[in-house]
């Protein structure tokens, strides 16, 4: 196992230790027949053996790990590659000084608090705690315009909503519901129930939700008020999807996406595993969205094609992938997983 542990280990953290993690849902180890899971190992096998621009310590890699940890607890299939890769980022955030407390550098520490459930030595978590309440406290003084994209709240909210609970600290909870409220109101229609931008955007800020959704706990009024916008924006996503399963690029127009129908894929089923969507009415949506992932983008190699560069508008063709399209197909095949039975 890439976190030398010994399978026993693996498994009780499975059942156990993980119960905070969004990519974590436990449920008993897959049967040989499970092909969500063989799936989900051939295309995290794929991009591991092809891919050039693994080193880099950035949001699309940052994503990638968090898929491929959410591949090895559902599958109990390691490539070796997380940790070594979290290691030689010396599980620093990225920084740009022209902006501080930037959403994308904080996608790393999501990696990171994957990786501490194997790893709990403070050095882990030690930088993005550190990062996190320096932006707490700057959210304090009124700085609350950190969030300027529906990204953020995939990029940066799962790692204060993970930390705020694993630490009881009220201020990461507090600071994050500040950013969220502030970026819902700049960046959310409750006439239409979208976000702006395009699918993309609209998946990173479901899949977000549902992220911070899992990691709460039940009775956690920060949970409720989240679980009332992905509502929202899961009723008007589900009308958007596209008679084969994808969700157009520009939700109307665009074409097939693959990212965007990944991310917002898992976050329906998440959704309904965590009991805030309806399954009769979302489990049809997210069966379509995974069979179109499956069997059109993800070819016989294990390349997952049809993925839009981040911020561009030119139409994905088959060949188009990226790391981050990658590690949303596995936290959905996770979710998906749970959902199916035999896995």
């Amino acid at each position: 196992m890439i976190f030398r542990r010994t399978a026993p280990v693996v498994a009780a953290l499975l059942v156990g230790g993980l119960v905070g993690s969004p990519t974590a849902s436990a449920h008993p180890a897959p049967t040989a027949g499970c092909g969500v899971t063989d799936l989900m190992v051939k295309a995290s096998s794929y991009w591991v053996a092809t891919d050039t621009d693994q080193a880099a310590n950035n949001w699309s890699n940052a994503l990638f790990h968090v898929g491929n940890l959410a591949q090895v607890r559902t599958t109990g299939v390691s490539n070796h590659k997380t940790w070594p890769w979290t290691e030689a980022n010396r599980w620093l955030l990225p920084t740009d000084p022209a902006r501080p407390f930037a959403a994308d550098a904080q996608a790393s520490g999501e990696a990171y608090l994957d990786v501490w459930y194997f790893h709990q030595e403070d050095r882990v978590l030690d930088p993005l705690r550190a990062e996190l309440a320096a932006e707490a406290a700057s959210v304090a003084q009124g700085h609350t315009r950190y969030w300027t994209t529906p990204d953020a709240l995939n990029l940066s909210l799962p790692s204060f909503t993970r930390v705020g609970v694993m630490d009881s600290n009220q201020a990461l909870l507090d600071a994050s519901g500040t950013l969220f409220r502030d970026a819902r109101k700049r960046l959310f229609s409750d006439l239409s129930g979208l976000w702006l931008g395009n699918a993309q955007a609209n998946g990173f800020a479901v899949s977000g939700l549902a992220k911070a959704v899992l990691a709460l706990p039940a009775d956690s009024p920060p949970r409720a008020e989240y679980a009332r916008t992905l509502r929202r924006s899961a009723e008007a996503l589900r009308w958007a999807q596209r008679p084969d399963g994808f969700w157009n690029a520009e939700l109307l127009f665009g074409g097939k996406e693959s990212s965007s129908t990944a991310l917002i894929t898992y976050a329906l089923a998440a959704g309904i595993n965590a009991g805030v969507l309806d399954r009769a009415a979302y489990l049809p949506v997210v069966r379509k969205g995974w069979e179109a992932l499956t069997t059109v983008a993800l070819r016989d190699s294990g390349r997952l094609g049809y993925v839009q560069a981040r911020g561009s508008h030119r139409r994905a063709g088959a060949d188009d992938s990226a790391a981050f399209a990658v590690g949303a197909f596995l936290t959905a095949g996770q979710q998906v997983a749970a959902l199916t039975p035999g896995c």
